[in-house]
């Protein structure tokens, strides 16, 4: 075969066309990139974000003016909404087992309670009012008292009536001042109404 030899401008056209790559290549690489990012990114679905409510406020202070509720307001008559509901009632009043009840000095008069199952002596008030009773104008030197007592078994009555002796007797009274009676009574929870009052004995010398 015969070979065949590159001529000297031949070498110069190779030159030129290695030039021309090395600054075009890069230019056009250049403008690739550019033209990619002028580009808009695709479109993605939209998402709504709802923004994260915070807790209501909880105060423990009144309610401002004009709210239209007062928790202090009775409720309204009428129909029960369901669940409405009653406020509780109130529980049924009880005497107390002992202590004075009651005294009217002018009509010489007194009331009070003793419970012989948990008293042996009157109690500090009652003995205090027995003191006021004593004041009475008809409290007057041909008077008696009389004790009106429940009738009740051996050993209360004998309670009772010594507790009843030893509070007149510390307020300086004689025992021929007292005269006791007795009457029916229907107490179930231990505790007994005493009842005073002054008389003027008819048959007393």
């Amino acid at each position: 075969m015969k070979g065949y030899g590159l001529t000297e401008r031949g070498k110069i056209m190779i030159a030129i066309v290695l030039v021309t790559l090395i600054f075009v290549l890069p230019a056009i690489v250049l403008a690739v990139k550019a033209w990619n990012s002028s580009m808009p990114p695709p479109e993605k679905p939209s998402q709504t974000v709802t923004p994260q409510e915070s807790p209501p406020e909880i105060s423990d202070g009144p309610l401002p003016n004009g709210s239209g509720f007062n928790p202090h307001d009775p409720p309204e008559n009428g129909n029960k909404e369901q669940g409405s509901f009653d406020p509780p009632v109130d529980p049924v009043y009880e005497p107390p087992k002992y202590g004075p009840i009651s005294i009217n000095s002018t009509a010489g008069t007194m009331l009070f309670r003793f419970s012989p199952e948990i008293q042996d002596a009157v109690d500090e008030e009652t003995l205090a009012m027995i003191g006021t009773f004593l004041k009475s104008p008809k409290n007057t030197s041909n008077a008696r008292i009389a004790v009106e007592m429940p009738q009740l078994s051996e050993d209360e009555t004998s309670k009772l009536i010594t507790a009843v002796t030893e509070a007149f007797v510390s307020h300086g009274v004689a025992l021929e001042k007292l005269a006791f009676a007795t009457y029916q009574s229907d107490s179930s929870n231990g505790s007994h109404e005493v009842k005073l009052l002054f008389f003027v004995d008819s048959y007393q010398k």
